[in-house]
This record gives C-alpha cells, structure tokens and sequence, in this order.
C-alpha cells in the first residue's frame, strides 16, 4: 500500500508522543488479556473456521479492547487482517497497537481522510485482507452503523460478520461517546463470530439503510450494554 503523504487537507494527525503512547497501550493490553478466560462462539458452524477466509468483521468501537487478542492468540487467524482507524492522533495509537499484533491499518473516517481510505480499503482487500470495522466510529452515534461498510461489502463482494464481545466484568470510561469498556482482569471475556451478512452489488440508499439496521440488530447480543439475546 502506498505510503506517500497525502494533500495536506487530508493529511494524517500525529503527535510525537502517539507512537511511543501507541507501544505502551499494546503492552498494557497484552498483560490484561492475558488473564482473561476467552471463549469464542462461532455462529457459521464447526466447518466455518474463524479467520480461514476474507471478510468485513465489524465491531463496536467500544469492543475494540480485546479482538486483536483474542484473533492473534486464540482464533489465530491464517487470513491477514488491516483494521480502519481514523486519520486522528487516537488512529495513530491504535495503528501502532495493531501493528505489534501483526496487523495493518488503513487511515481514514467519514470525517477525515473519508474517500481516501475507502480506496484504501478497497486495496487492502483486493491484496487478500480481511478488514475490520467499527460502524459506529470515529465518533458516534454509538451502537449506530454508518453506510461505509455497507458499501465496501457491496462493492467487494465480501460477507460482513458481525461480532459481538460480551464481558463478564468490566469498567467503562463514562466520560468517552462510546462508553468504552475494558474487562476486568482475571474475568470472562466471549467473542461471538455471527452469520455472515451478504450484500448485492449495486444496492441502492434504501437497501443500504435495511442493511445498516440489520447489522445492528445482529450486533445488539451480549453486555453490558444489551439485554441478554439468544444467538440464533
């Protein structure tokens, strides 16, 4: 993927500090979850394996604590994954955090960078990534799915799962839109892997809304933020 800098209009934020506080955060992460107790549930089936094929996994933004854990350690996963994170300094951490799990990351949200890395997306996919996506980021509504990821399925053909992370114990910044939540150590921490979601090519504004409420009500199983659901 090409690294040249983009016009400066749309040009990635960075601190000298988010690089540096990016390698900290992945330290302190990889200590927590190595005391949580992991379960994943795949929804697709026992043939199904988890991360043996390309697809869009999308994750609440306030889930993102635990899954590049929980894929690299447990599921290890065969198929590489990029993750998109905003065009923000807090996008420049998390593309650290997710490099030290082997990851790529793609620059770039509906409010900065937004054609940009959509292309970009695009090609990562087309160079045999999955991508992982937060609907509901950079910024809100939270539990809201934006249409982005609705387009990507439709343009590339490839299935969305939708993932749910239930916590058994937790703490969550309050005072974050997302109400983030990191697990307590030492709890249990589940990883549903839902039915996968296709998308038709070419659908249209309404059929992007239905699919945009479909990947809500899939995605609202677990806690602490949702009553409890079966997984059907």
């Amino acid at each position: 993927m090409s690294k040249a800098n983009p016009p400066s209009s749309i040009r990635l934020k960075k601190k000298w500090w988010s690089e540096p506080l990016g390698h900290v955060l992945w330290f302190l992460i990889l200590l927590a979850c190595s005391t949580l107790r992991k379960r994943v549930v795949n929804l697709n089936g026992a043939d199904d394996v988890c991360g043996s094929y390309q697809c869009i996994a999308a994750i609440w933004h306030n889930r993102v604590f635990v899954p590049c854990h929980i894929y690299r350690y447990c599921i290890k996963g065969k198929t590489p994954i990029s993750m998109l994170t905003s065009a923000s300094k807090d996008g420049t951490m998390l593309a650290t955090i997710a490099k030290h799990y082997g990851m790529r990351a793609v620059r770039g949200s509906s409010s900065r960078r937004g054609v940009a890395g959509f292309l970009d997306m695009v090609k990562e996919i087309k160079d045999g990534c999955c991508m992982v996506i937060t609907p509901d980021g950079p910024k809100g509504p939270r539990y809201k799915c934006r249409g982005g990821i609705v387009r990507l399925a439709s343009m590339t053909g490839l299935p969305i799962i939708p993932v749910n992370i239930q916590y058994e114990s937790y703490w969550r910044v309050n005072r974050a839109w997302d109400g983030f939540v990191i697990p307590k150590p030492f709890s249990k921490v589940t990883l549903v892997w839902g039915k996968r979601i296709q998308v038709p090519a070419d659908i249209t504004d309404e059929q992007q809304a239905e699919y945009c409420r479909l990947i809500e009500e899939k995605m609202a199983h677990g806690t602490p933020d949702f009553p409890a659901v079966k997984a059907d």
